[in-house]
């Protein structure tokens, strides 16, 4: 879109009177040509149809009318398919507002916040209170923020290290689990509580850890001021829609120091933007255990495919009857349903929440001996977990596959499958691979704007080193020599060559004998 010449700002973007998308001009245009704004990624593949576009900043109308994108037919859909309106938020993600959704999920929140807040106090002794764009709502409104989407809690750990905090951490997301609730852990300071709202969407609690290093305020990934102690405790309380709920001592302060002094004017475009030293600082400390995963759902939730591959086809044949398999990043889990149908007994695994949920029906409806679960190969916690969870399973021989995952791991996940791999497969089992080699990182799918989730080149020879220092053989391999060439060129013009890898321990598999030269 193109703004007036010289214009600066925040704007709101609004499709048929749907709150859209808010942004920021922070320096005017140079010439007469005005200022022009991209489309979001994440927003682009949904401009199809016609819409009734409005753009204010402020109070002022600075565009009003009707707009046709692509061909122009239909109209433009902002909702999932539940039919709840989504939005993009200050992060360029997805979002369910609370503007697009009954007033009834906004009560199953904070009724749940409620919950939660007293299982922290009374498991843990551990008292949290309402943070970020939670207090910034209670402060303004009294309630939730239109534009906003989860509710955002904190509290001060008095432990001396990140080490300690994390096992804090922890033992705060087991208390809640011993409760009965669904707990994702996205670092070592950051935790969420997540639940299926009464209209199908997900809603969420995220908790935060802050701490003190010497007079500065860590409030987890994004602030690190000095802020006093007073500042914090002891705990007040805030009205947020009808309940008391606990807010620090000094709100004001709180707030200020998160959204500058500014923070009582409404601004649906800010976005925090904390410096490369305090983003460095909490990603050597803590780690971050959710990196892509948005991307990986969001490419995922477009397709509908859940027919098996070539690949399904070349495990069937090269492995036992008897063997049950374990797919790795199954996606949206048509081999695993390939193979259940094929009599295999077959565990599919995930990084991407709900991928895997239409595949599990079908599973379910046809009777197949097939299972579903979540495994974060950025987790140790998670690897080891799910890896000994499956090594216990009393099946002849396991059989680990994994088709196009190792280029979308970074390093950590790649060792971090090589762990779960050697786990599995210790005492007799094979591991059949496929990938495609790229000569440099780019993203998984071809799309103008390059948004989603990247592919990493890889090399097999690394990757049949690993295995080998595992105590695996190869017993069978395809492509690797054209994949050579490809890595080679270190280009990212370079057409991507398919490969194919396959490996045993013990004596479980037969050898296929190698494709390549």
């Amino acid at each position: 879109m193109t703004l007036p010449p010289g214009f600066t700002g925040a704007c709101d973007v609004h499709f048929d009177d749907h709150h859209t998308w808010s942004f920021s001009v922070d320096a005017p245009s140079r010439g007469s040509g005005g200022t022009k704004v991209e489309w979001p990624k994440r927003l682009r593949r949904f401009l199809e149809g016609a819409s009734r576009v409005r753009v204010t900043s402020a109070r002022r109308v600075i565009f009003d009318d009707e707009v046709a994108f692509g061909d122009g037919e239909g109209r433009v859909s902002l909702r999932d398919k539940h039919g709840v309106p989504f939005m993009v938020d200050k992060w360029g993600l997805l979002q369910h507002p609370f503007s697009g959704r009954d007033k009834a999920v906004v009560t199953e929140l904070v009724e749940l916040t409620e919950v939660v807040l007293q299982i922290l106090r009374e498991d843990c002794g551990i008292d949290a209170w309402m943070a970020f764009g939670t207090l910034l709502g209670a402060a303004r409104e009294g309630g939730v923020i239109g534009h906003d989407s989860d509710v955002d809690l904190a509290y001060l750990s008095e432990a001396s290290t990140p080490a300690e905090m994390a096992l804090e951490l922890y033992g705060m997301t087991r208390a809640l689990r011993r409760r009965g609730l669904r707990v994702v852990t996205k670092s070592a300071s950051f935790i969420t509580v997540v639940f299926t709202a009464s209209d199908g969407v997900i809603g969420s609690i995220d908790v935060y850890t802050t701490f003190y290093v010497g007079e500065y305020l860590h409030e987890t990934a994004t602030v690190r001021a000095p802020v006093p102690r007073s500042a914090v405790l002891p705990l007040t309380e805030l009205e947020f829609e009808g309940r008391m709920l606990p807010a620090p001592a000094d709100v004001d302060a709180m707030l200020a120091v998160s959204y500058g002094p500014g923070w009582r004017v409404p601004d649906p475009s800010f976005r925090h933007q904390p410096s490369n030293e305090i983003k460095h600082r909490f990603d050597a400390w803590f780690g971050s255990l959710m990196r892509q995963r948005r991307e990986w759902e969001s490419r995922l939730a477009e397709s509908d495919d859940l027919n098996g591959s070539e690949f399904a086809d070349w495990v069937l044949a090269s492995t036992a009857t008897d063997a049950r398999i374990v797919d790795v990043g199954c996606g949206r889990g048509g081999d695993v349903l390939h193979w259940a149908r094929a009599g295999r007994w077959v565990l599919g695994l995930d990084y991407a929440r709900g991928s895997f949920r239409p595949a599990a029906r079908v599973a379910k409806d046809e009777g197949l001996r097939a299972g579903f679960g979540q495994l974060n190969l950025l987790d140790l916690r998670s690897t080891w977990t799910r890896a000994a969870m499956v090594s216990r399973d009393a099946a002849p021989a396991h059989v680990v596959t994994a088709r196009g995952l190792v280029e979308a791991l970074d390093r950590d996940g790649r060792e971090n499958f090589w762990n779960f791999v050697s786990m599995v497969v210790r005492g007799g089992g094979s591991l059949f691979l496929e990938g495609e080699a790229v000569g440099r990182a780019r993203p998984a799918v071809d799309r103008a704007d390059e948004s989603g989730p990247r592919l990493r080149p890889v090399d097999p020879s690394d990757l049949i080193a690993a295995a080998e220092r595992l105590g695996g053989r190869l017993i069978d391999s395809a492509g690797t020599t054209e994949a050579g060439l490809v890595l080679r060129t270190r280009s990212d013009r370079a057409v991507p060559a398919r490969w194919r890898l396959a490996f045993a321990w013990g004596s479980t598999t037969e050898s296929t004998g190698s494709r390549d030269d």
